[in-house]
Formats: structure tokens, C-alpha cells, sequence
């Protein structure tokens, strides 16, 4: 798939994961040519990958083409004045309006209008007329510097679009809370907007034009949606992702990176990360000179580094989150009720446990506004008015760092003995689960035979030749464009997913792959139902040359075999596909 908004997490093939976010939100925007999709609200703490989900939805919806426009706005951090604000909003709306429209993707890079002089010559050019009109009214309320004028034409230009044209148009709007933080209404901004997403209250219930609002303060964003927009969005909840897929992910960070793990380690990282991308990403990429992802004690130290080092980027991100929350908060008490709740981690904590343990001389009513302002931080958890700290353990661990009543003696003493008690339980689930135990050595031979034939079979093609059995006699191991395994496009049906994906420059041979790593042999109604998957891959891909394969480190049955030769299917169970090395 092509990316035409540019996403922050790098190469695309990172992007692992979020599968049922992805079709659910799909779904719900093939809806918005019915009207009948309500405005949604993606709740989730931050560095859960919201952001990234946004931008795979803006590209897959854009990609399909299907009559709903893909608008994506992030509210900067910084402060603006709304006439200032108005302008960005509208003419980054009407850029990506005309790319899509026009299917010509420089307009949202390199051929991008700066500014509205240049984006009427390209509507004119591209027969977009019917914009005219709308540029023109806000071009004249920009130069009678009314800015409130200028908020109205820019927030309801796509539903006005919308509806003029037939068309759904999809608004995402990225950082939410920040509507009513930083933006004011006077250009020397002293009068703060503090209640500006109120003005979303009529447009947020445009079928044609729903909104799809996000933000990383869950607690802010929440605040404002029910007081100011009361009943206008549905809330979406973004989990962790489950292990399966922070399987996946931690193989291609492994794959893509270069960075070596193990079996066990799969098992181990993806468990202390707590289904979190933020903290995969984060000891793959980590500084520590001790940064070791093939023994559990190397992951651990690297963990320690990410959150207990000032050089963390975990810490640092996290200490960044914590330090711009205090001062929205009366900060008295406010340290020692959070670090309280995280000792209790494992329960809810009464009010009245609160007052009495740290000796809080306040009134109920005002410890009940410190309480919903450390809520709106995320930085605790509540119950029908009973609090707990938040259910990471790697964020305790940092705030802990920071503020515990003796950090030196925490930092070298009590995180690393909780690590090594949590690095104890981990390895006691891994070793009574062998059926989840079975899932980390398949997706161990995968990364693996993957990392052959991205680094190493184009370089010795004999010797891995050698270990394949079937091939065609003009087949060639090449310098791949990208090794990977496969899932099928969001809302595909039926859904399949295919191990291995060696893509090829056409007039080469790409490999499509079936990896079975166990005791059993491979059994004919397998390789018929890699046969189909592989199929539906060549048709949706539309492959020219490829060619499929089996490796099976049990073997594989006489009429199993029969089977792969009739089809022209290459198969191995050759051992050496799974020794790892990054050498050469």
C-alpha cells in the first residue's frame, strides 16, 4: 500500500498490529456513506499508538477510494491565535481534499500549496471550482482580521463539502484537549478559547462529516467532550495489544533492526511490555551500553536503563508527561497520594485510607477536585470514588524513580529486585504454557528463516539453494524488496495470513512462505490450505513470478510430499534454516 500521509513510525512495515481496531474503525467509515456513523472518540493513555492507528487509517481509507475523504489535523502544542489556527485548518482540509479527488499525491509533499493565493490556481487547474467560494469567504475574513468568522468557515468546511458534493468526508482530529488550551482569541493571546470544542456541538453531529477525535490525556479530553459536547461522541477504547501481536511486533523490530533475540526472549519482552508499542519500540531502540536481547538478563538491564537511567527514553518520555501534568494540578499532596497508590497498586484505596495515612488536612470537596485532576492526568485510576495507581508497571516504576521517599535506594536496590521477582513470574508462566510456549518457537523460525532471506541467501545463493528441494531450475535468490510476514488488507474476506513474504522487482521470483516449526509432520490438508491463502495473496498483490514453499522441522508425509512436487511447491526440513547469525 502506498503512503500518502507520511507516518511517524518510520518504516510502515513497523506498523504491527491494532488488526480489530482497524476493521472496526473501517467498518465504521465505509458507514459514513450510509450516515448513519455517529462522531467517536479513540480513548487511550499515550504512547499506545493512537496516532500511528490515525495515520494507517487515512492511508488505508485513501487507498481504497470508496467515496469517503480522508481529512487528518493534529492541534499543535504551542499557542495560536485562532484567526492563525483557522487558516492552517482550512487549508491543510482542502489540500488533502484535492489529492484525494485528483489522486495526485505530490500536492499533499512536495507540490503542497503554501497558502491560498496558490491553492485557488491549483482548484481552478484541477476544475475544482466549486472551492472558489469558499476560499474567497475566508480570504475576506482574513484580511478584516476576524478571527471568530474565520474559526466558523474552517470548522465546518467538510461537512459543508460534504454535503454539496455527495461525499463523506472522514475528520480526524489528533490532540483534541489541546482546542481548548492553546488557542485564544485575541492575536496578543491573553484571552484563552478554554471552552472553543463547544463549538463542535452542532457540526460533531453531521452524519456526512463525522469526527474521529483523539488525544494523550484521556482525563482532559474526556472533561472536555462531556461538558462541552455532551452525548456527541461514542467512545472508543484503544487496549494493549494482545500478545500475539506484540509477537509480531517485537519480530519485525528484530527483523528490520537487526537486533537479535531468542525464543525465550520473545516470550519475555512481549510479557514486560505489557501490550504496550511504546516500550517494545523503546528497548529495541534503546542507548544502553549493556543492551542485550537474547538473555533475559540482558533484556532486564536494558529495561533498567530505559526506566531508571536519566538517558531512558522511556523515563524521559514519561518524566516529559509527568512534569507538564503537575502543574495543572495544586501539586500539595498530590505527589505523596500518587506514590501511596502505587505501593498499593494491588487495590482500590478509600478517601478516608488517603486522609488518614498521610495525615491530609483539607476538606473532602477539595481533595475530590486534586483527585479528578490527577484522574484527567492519567496518572491514577478510580472506582465509585476508591483510587489506585495506574495498572503499568513500567510507569510506576518511573514515577517512582523520580519521587520516592529515598530514590538512590529505590533505583539500585527495589526496581531491580521488582524486576527480577516480575522476570521470575514471567518465566514460571512461560515454562507451564506449552501450547503458548508452541506460538514464540513459530514466531522464533520466522524471524529467522525471514532474516536468511532478507541478509544472507542472495549472498550464498548455492548453499541455500542446497537446503530447498523443488525449486525451478531458472529460480534465483535476489536482493528482496521486502521480507515480511503477510495479512491480508483490513475487511478482506475471508481473512488469511501467510508466514513468509519475500517480495521480488518484477521478473524475479518472490518467495511465499508456510513455516511450521514442531514435532509433527506437515500434512497435506496444510499445504491445500497454504495453497488457497497463497492464492488469494498473488491476486490481491497481483504477483506475477512467485514461488511458494514449506519449511516443516518435522518432516513432512510421503503424500504430503507427493502433493508439493505435483504443484510445483518447494518444501524443506533442512535445520540449518534455523541457525542465527548476523554475520556476512
Amino acid at each position: 500500500m502506498q503512503m500518502y500521509l507520511q507516518e511517524r513510525i518510520g518504516n510502515p512495515e513497523l506498523f504491527t498490529g491494532r488488526k480489530q481496531e482497524l476493521d472496526s474503525l473501517l467498518t465504521w467509515v465505509a458507514r459514513i456513506k450510509k450516515r448513519i456513523s455517529k462522531s467517536t472518540a479513540l480513548l487511550s493513555r499515550r504512547k499506545t499508538g493512537k496516532t500511528a492507528l490515525l495515520e494507517r487509517l487515512y492511508n488505508v481509507t485513501f487507498e481504497k477510494n470508496d467515496g469517503v475523504v480522508p481529512f487528518y489535523f493534529e492541534i499543535r502544542e504551542t499557542n495560536q491565535w485562532l484567526g492563525d489556527f483557522a487558516y492552517t485548518f482550512l487549508l491543510t482540509f482542502l489540500v488533502q481534499y484535492v489529492a484525494f479527488n485528483t489522486r495526485k499525491t505530490d500536492y499533499l509533499s512536495s507540490n503542497k500549496p503554501g497558502n491560498f493565493d496558490e491553492l485557488k490556481k491549483v482548484v481552478q487547474a484541477e476544475h475544482l471550482d466549486y472551492l472558489l467560494n469558499l476560499i474567497q469567504g475566508f480570504q475576506t475574513a482574513w484580511h478584516e482580521d476576524n478571527g471568530d468568522r474565520m474559526w466558523d468557515i474552517a470548522q465546518e468546511a467538510p461537512a459543508q463539502v460534504a454535503a454539496s458534493t455527495g461525499e463523506g468526508i472522514l475528520q480526524m482530529i489528533d490532540e483534541f484537549q489541546f482546542l481548548n488550551r492553546y488557542i485564544f482569541w485575541d492575536k496578543d493571546k491573553q484571552r484563552r478559547a478554554d471552552n472553543l470544542a463547544g463549538s463542535y456541538l452542532g457540526t460533531a453531529e453531521r452524519k456526512h462529516a463525522p469526527l474521529l477525535v483523539a488525544g494523550s490525556w484521556i482525563g482532559w479530553l474526556m472533561n472536555d467532550l462531556t461538558s462541552q459536547l455532551p452525548g456527541r461522541f461514542m467512545p472508543f477504547h484503544l487496549k494493549p495489544i494482545p500478545e500475539d501481536e506484540a509477537i509480531e511486533m517485537i519480530v519485525r523490530y528484530a527483523l528490520i533492526d537487526e537486533i537479535p533475540v531468542t525464543e525465550q526472549t520473545i516470550h519475555f519482552i512481549a510479557a514486560l511490555s505489557e501490550g504496550n508499542p511504546f516500550y517494545i519500540s523503546a528497548l529495541f531502540r534503546s542507548r544502553s551500553p549493556r543492551k542485550d536481547l537474547t538473555t533475559a538478563d540482558g533484556v532486564l538491564k536494558t529495561l533498567e536503563f530505559e526506566t531508571l537511567h536519566k538517558d531512558g527514553d522511556i523515563r524521559g518520555t514519561w518524566l516529559d508527561y509527568i512534569n507538564a501534568a503537575f502543574p495543572q494540578i495544586n501539586e500539595q499532596y498530590a505527589k505523596d497520594i500518587v506514590l501511596y497508590l502505587s505501593k498499593h497498586r494491588d487495590r482500590f484505596v478509600p478517601r478516608r485510607e488517603l486522609k488518614k495515612a498521610m495525615n491530609i488536612d483539607m476538606p473532602d470537596y477539595k481533595l475530590d477536585r486534586k483527585m479528578d485532576a490527577l484522574l484527567r492526568c492519567d496518572i491514577i485510576e478510580e472506582n465509585r470514588f476508591q483510587y489506585r495507581g495506574v495498572q503499568d508497571n513500567i510507569f510506576d516504576k518511573v514515577f517512582r524513580s523520580r519521587y520516592a521517599d529515598d530514590i538512590d535506594t529505590f533505583v539500585t536496590e527495589e526496581a531491580p529486585s521488582e524486576y527480577n521477582a516480575l522476570f521470575k513470574k514471567i518465566l514460571t508462566q512461560h515454562k507451564s504454557l506449552q501450547g503458548e510456549h508452541n506460538r514464540y518457537k513459530g514466531a522464533f523460525a520466522e524471524l529467522v528463516i525471514c532474516h536468511h532471506l532478507r541478509y544472507h541467501a542472495f549472498r550464498t545463493p548455492d548453499l541455500f539453494r542446497a537446503m530447498l528441494q523443488n525449486l525451478p531450475e531458472d529460480f534465483a535468490f535476489v536482493d528482496y524488496e521486502s521480507v515480511r510476514s503477510y495479512y491480508s488488507p483490513p475487511l478482506h474476506q475471508p481473512e488469511f495470513q501467510l508466514d513468509v513474504l519475500a517480495k521480488a522487482s518484477p521478473g524475479d521470483y518472490s518467495l511465499i512462505g508456510e513455516i511450521k516449526h514442531r514435532q509433527e509432520k506437515f500434512l497435506i490438508k496444510e499445504a491445500e490450505a497454504f495453497v488457497e491463502k497463497a492464492q488469494a495473496l498473488m491476486r490481491v498483490e497481483q504477483m506475477g513470478k512467485a514461488v511458494l514453499c514449506v519449511f516443516s522441522s518435522g518432516g513432512f508425509y510421503k503424500n504430503t510430499r507427493e502433493y508439493l512436487t505435483d504443484h510445483q511447491i518447494a518444501y524443506t526440513d533442512d535445520p540449518r534454516w534455523l541457525e542465527y547469525y548476523f554475520e556476512g
